[in-house]
């Protein structure tokens, strides 16, 4: 799920990219900066870099345990969906050499963002199920803590920004218990209740 989030958010910036300034490759990769051997990671000069920095469990969502029909009036009761919250880091990955292209690209990624703080398949057909909701919101950071996730990552800092998407759900109707259905309940309105 995670996967199918990203994917879209960089398939639609890299569209939006691509009719602002009339070019053909895409600009927005999803990527680590550095692999975890702390190499370098190819690809991504004079790229937007998409990476995950952090995933949140959303508590705030009430999450009861969903029953699905398994047919023949049984049910199976299933575990309730679990839904994260993902940081990104989008980095404007560019040498010094394209530093103001580096800045414009960031700018243009914030504005995409500034117009679309939402999406939905409603409003965007391509988003692929069972997505339904990505709302994204600039999360601030002081600098001294920017600066320890850029330690982290093991990279050397370029203009980034963090975004805050709310809110993927991962759920696997596996089910865990069976449960019958009622049988034998007859409705009858001339039943007498004491």
């Amino acid at each position: 799920m995670i996967s199918k989030a990203l994917t879209f958010v960089s398939d639609f910036l890299n569209h939006e990219i691509k009719m602002s300034y009339g070019i053909d490759e895409d600009r927005v990769v999803i990527s680590s900066l550095i692999n975890p051997d702390g190499t370098i990671t190819e690809n991504i000069e004079n790229k937007i870099v998409i990476s995950v920095i952090n995933l949140e469990h959303e508590t705030t969502v009430n999450s009861q345990g969903n029953y699905v029909n398994g047919g023949n009036n049984n049910f199976g009761k299933v575990s309730p969906p679990v839904y994260l919250n993902i940081y990104l880091l989008i980095s404007a990955n560019y040498d010094s050499g394209n530093y103001i292209e580096a800045l414009k690209m960031l700018s243009t990624v914030i504005g995409v963002f500034q117009a679309n703080t939402y999406f939905t398949q409603q409003k965007n057909p391509t988003m692929p199920s069972p997505l339904e909701k990505l709302t994204f919101e600039i999360f601030n950071l002081p600098i001294n803590e920017l600066s320890h996730i850029w330690s982290g990552i093991g990279a050397k800092y370029v203009p980034s920004i963090v975004y805050k998407v709310r809110m993927i759900s991962i759920r696997e109707d596996l089910i865990t218990k069976e449960v019958p259905g009622l049988s034998g309940v007859q409705n009858n309105p001339q039943a007498k209740t004491s």
